[in-house]
């Protein structure tokens, strides 16, 4: 099953649904993003200060830790899973969102294809936020080496993201192909803990 296109409405309108219109703070993401798919919580800390600096995640105030929504922590596990160094973490984010399937234009396809990468990683997180048990199979994985995302389906099937122009079934570079993989069911209970504390 593929993740349905959704626009940005419908993805915001679902995830105050989902998570009540509640917030969560960076500490809870933290301790659920280790807990549940193994970021160890002092490179999550890294990496949100350094999304932080550069304006992409909140910054909290003096003695209170800072609040999050699903936005935010899409952005974070992104961050996390990109493994770039950190002053690179909000270009990363950036990047990897824009990458789209199979690195061809798909501006002019119907609006059931994802244009890019973060339409497909929305969808897939608001899914998985509403304890929806058709995406607990899928895995999303990010290529380190070059900026790649893959979504593996049930059906064995992979919808590979790539830059625009890039070659969907080649490797961009020479030696081994480094990547992190991200279980949905995993993402499913971290988003859960998280935000509801369950």
């Amino acid at each position: 099953m593929r993740a349905p296109a959704l626009s940005f409405r419908t993805i915001q309108t679902q995830l105050l649904k989902i998570t009540g219109g509640h917030v969560a703070n960076l500490n809870a993401a933290v301790a659920a993003l280790e807990r549940r798919i193994g970021f160890p919580k002092s490179r999550a800390r890294q990496v949100a200060r350094s999304l932080q600096e550069a304006g992409a995640l909140p910054l909290g105030a003096p003695g209170v830790a800072p609040k999050l929504d699903l936005d935010d922590f899409v952005t974070l596990v992104i961050a996390l899973a990109a493994d770039v160094p950190l002053h690179q973490s909000a270009d990363a984010v950036r990047t990897y969102r824009q990458l789209t399937p199979g690195g061809a234009d798909v501006s002019r396809a119907p609006a059931s294809v994802p244009k890019n990468a973060g339409e497909e990683i929305d969808a897939i997180f608001s899914l998985a936020a509403d304890g929806n048990t058709d995406v607990r199979g899928v895995k999303l994985e990010f290529v380190a080496n070059w900026p790649e995302v893959a979504v593996h389906w049930h059906d064995g099937s992979i919808g590979r993201f790539r830059e625009l122009g890039a070659l969907g079934a080649h490797w961009s570079s020479i030696g081994h192909r480094r990547s992190t993989s991200i279980n949905v069911a995993a993402l499913a209970d971290a988003i859960k803990e998280t935000f509801t504390g369950a």
